[in-house]
């Protein structure tokens, strides 16, 4: 069947892990990272958050989720014969606005730092980085992987980096209902991570001489109404639904999807949002549909949730412990956006 891509490499740094294989392995333990962090919650107390405790928590914000990104980056380039050789591109989704700021406001120091790290790693390659949450990836791959399929770039390497680490963002959030507290559990529970996978074609595995990891065969996306700040209901989930179809209803006749990773957390819409999409596209699903949601143990992945998709799918067909050969992964942002990716393993 059609492929889009072949995954050859990741990297990732999340709360529980300092590269991608301890991420994936405490991930399948079930081991939460969440704990109090030096951050004052708005009503009193330490914020329940989960948070990478290698870090000075003096940096937060931009600057922090830039040393996230850094950190993944060398473990992808350090797994590459030569990275510098690879003519790459850069697909990469970063957070989304907090309610009153424009997408313009955010991003430029995170922009900056993440071009100096590519840099580092990887030389002068092209970097698009988007402010769309979540969702960012399924809208921003498919153009890259179109030039990636006509030869204009050897591979293309899509990330993604979140950081609720920030006194603002702690503020925001409280501000919106939406931090976890001891009163308030229908909620996000903060959290930081950066994940990257290096995806080409399935001949440029034999010249970095790494053998395939996960193959990409359907990317979808689609904007609707539901977000934490409407009054549109979760069961409404057209969006979420749509894309669903889009991916997983791709694949020929007799095959079925039979596990995903999701991106919700806590938050009871979200989860109502997805049973609700998965009702009405079960038939796409062999029974019983094994569903993971990684934010649950990592605080909110936010941005970096569907390239952490692609790590963790990754190390579940490597390792033998996908429970079917198709999957898929999925993302939503709180603009309405939604984003699936049909992944398999490799054959």
């Amino acid at each position: 069947m059609k492929r889009l891509g072949t995954v050859f490499a990741v990297g990732a740094r999340t709360p529980l892990g300092l590269d991608a294989k301890q991420t994936a392995l405490l991930l399948r333990t079930g081991l939460p990272a969440v704990t109090a962090a030096p951050l004052a919650h708005p009503k009193g107390g330490p914020v329940t958050m989960a948070f990478d405790t290698t870090i000075d928590p003096m940096i937060v914000g931009e600057e922090r989720a830039v040393r996230l990104a850094a950190a993944a980056l060398r473990e992808l380039a350090l797994s590459l014969p030569s990275p510098r050789s690879i003519k790459a591109r850069f697909v990469v989704a970063f957070t989304e606005p907090r309610p009153g700021q424009s997408r313009g406001a955010i991003g430029n120091v995170f922009s900056r730092g993440l071009a100096t790290a590519v840099r580092e790693t990887f030389g002068d390659v092209p970097v698009d980085v988007s402010t769309s949450g979540a969702a960012g990836p399924a809208y921003a791959l498919p153009g890259a992987l179109a030039a990636l399929a006509a030869r204009q770039v050897d591979a293309v390497i899509v990330g993604g980096v979140h950081s609720d680490f920030d006194p603002l963002q702690m503020i925001a959030l409280d501000v919106a209902g939406r931090l976890f507290s001891t009163e308030r559990l229908d909620a996000i529970v903060p959290g930081e991570s950066a994940a990257f996978a290096l995806i080409a074609r399935e001949d440029f595995g034999a010249t970095i001489k790494k053998p395939p990891l996960l193959t990409l065969h359907a990317i979808a996306a689609a904007s609707g109404d539901i977000t934490p700040y409407g009054d549109t209901s979760a069961l409404d989930a057209s969006a979420l639904a749509s894309v669903i179809r889009d991916t997983a209803g791709t694949l020929p006749e007799g095959l079925q999807v039979g596990w995903a990773l999701a991106d919700h957390g806590f938050e009871g819409f979200r989860v109502r949002e997805l049973y609700s999409a998965l009702t009405r596209t079960s038939s796409l699903f062999c029974p019983p549909i094994a569903i993971d949601a990684p934010a649950q143990r990592l605080g909110h992945t936010g941005a970096a949730a569907m390239p952490l998709g692609l790590v963790v799918a990754s190390d579940m067909v490597a390792r033998g412990y996908a429970p079917t050969p198709f999957g898929l992964v999925v993302g939503g942002s709180d603009s309405g956006e939604r984003g699936a990716i049909l992944v398999g393993a490799p054959s």
